[in-house]
């Protein structure tokens, strides 16, 4: 890659010079976790390649819908390349439900806008619930360690029920209501029932939201791989991760209650264990970049 040449007087932030200064181009993440799982657990070894930094070290504002700005700032104000990986999730956000619950992976939008690449998991975290790793973090973290011999049965009893409160939380979003509600405990049997009689108090457009959103959801089910461990990546697609691990720490009774994304990136570390989608996505940049 061809090195920036210019002079410090054309740069209006100590961040630009600094960029310049390492001829990095940059990888934008969503937020400081992000940015911590790439650079010291999954791809420490691309530190000579890439910069990686959250949204928020570019322009104001985090998150998904940042990434975007981020990576047009750093291009069109910077001068600095960058390209920008955020979750599936973004489609949660946009209530773009087709996007979000697209089934045929070469038919998923995976480039969201100039230069930003949508991972294929619902978030960040969801790379780290390997299904074969799954029971060591039960083993080191439940109250019961015996708890650990069926961690990824569990885990698709968390998913069932959270696929039954799908169609729910798309109304909420619809109509503005924000909630981080998991309904821990409440098998999927009674999170079905507590969601269709919540949604009578919704308007008419999130309930047609509601039915849209139920139909995806079910015929996501209905494509299911039925090995235990492929059905559970493939849920991963399409579950919200953080009521996942929510709905585990509790049915679980796990004691990482505050960070356990932590536990189950040692894990991963010590494994040496990467998210596939986003190695090959970097060494596709990296290959760009090397002859730009």
């Amino acid at each position: 890659m061809s090195g920036n040449v210019a002079s410090f007087d054309e740069f209006s932030s100590d961040r630009q010079i600094a960029a310049h200064a390492a001829g990095l181009p940059r990888i934008v993440l969503e937020g400081q976790d992000d940015v911590w799982l790439f650079k010291s657990i999954w791809f420490p070894d691309h530190l000579a390649r890439f910069d990686f930094l959250p949204a928020d070290d570019v322009v104001r504002g985090a998150g998904c819908t940042a990434v975007p700005h981020a990576v047009e700032h750093s291009r069109t104000v910077d001068g600095i390349p960058a390209f920008g990986i955020v979750d599936r999730d973004v489609y949660f956000r946009e209530k773009d439900w087709n996007a979000l619950y697209e089934s045929d992976d070469t038919a998923f939008p995976a480039n969201k806008s100039e230069g930003v690449f949508v991972s294929r998991l619902w978030e960040v975290e969801a790379h780290l619930l390997q299904p074969d790793l799954l029971e060591s973090w039960v083993m080191g973290c439940a109250t019961n360690p015996a708890a650990s011999g069926r961690a990824i049965e569990r885990s698709l009893e968390q998913c069932d029920a959270l696929f039954e409160a799908a169609p729910y939380f798309a109304a909420m979003h619809h109509d503005g209501v924000k909630s981080e509600e998991s309904f821990a405990s409440v098998d999927a049997a009674k999170v079905r029932e507590i969601c269709d009689r919540r949604l009578e108090d919704l308007s008419g457009e999130a309930k047609g939201h509601a039915a849209d959103v139920a139909a995806l959801v079910d015929q996501i089910r209905s494509l299911a791989p039925t090995p235990l461990p492929e059905r559970l990546l493939w849920f991963l697609r399409f579950i919200d991760t953080k009521r996942l691990l929510a709905r585990l720490r509790q049915d679980l009774k796990l004691d990482d209650h505050r960070h356990p994304h932590r536990v189950l990136a040692a894990l991963m570390s010590s494994a040496a264990r990467k998210p596939d989608e986003f190695a090959e996505h970097l060494e596709r940049l990296a290959a760009e970049t090397a002859s730009a």
